[in-house]
């Protein structure tokens, strides 16, 4: 049984919050998020078949992937070369289906879960995304 970490807990909790609960899921294949929002090109796996799962999926009503939401690696000790070209690869993967890849850092995460913290979850993804408010 694969196991929450307490940050992707209360991530989880918060995007739920947001989203709705019907539209965040835990850990879910790269493959299937992919093959879910546009289907899958010919071959399109092959060399990625090792990017694992995405922390977190946004779906919409029609159950369609639109964003994936992680928790940046922590490289301070150990650089893990695994993570690093998941890193490269994954984004460029996710927007040739269409779908918003959204990474936070330690520090911006400790900052949104901070009550005093500068930033908070919509700022955040309002700022990623480029909208605007007047």
């Amino acid at each position: 049984m694969i196991e929450m970490s307490l940050g992707e807990a209360q991530l989880f909790r918060m995007l739920r919050s947001f989203f709705g609960e019907e539209r965040v899921l835990w850990n879910i294949s790269v493959r299937t998020v992919c093959a879910g929002s546009a289907g899958d090109e010919e071959g399109e796996f092959e060399d990625n078949v090792h990017l694992g799962s995405c922390l977190f999926t946004i779906v919409d009503d029609a159950d369609i992937p639109k964003m994936v939401i992680e928790l940046a690696p922590d490289f301070t000790s150990v650089v893990d070369t695994y993570l690093l070209e998941r890193q490269e690869v994954l984004p460029k993967l996710l927007s040739s289906h269409g779908i918003k890849y959204v990474v936070f850092s330690k520090e911006e995460f400790r900052d949104i879960l901070d009550p005093e913290g500068t930033l908070a979850l919509v700022d955040v993804l309002k700022d990623r995304f480029g909208i605007v408010e007047d």
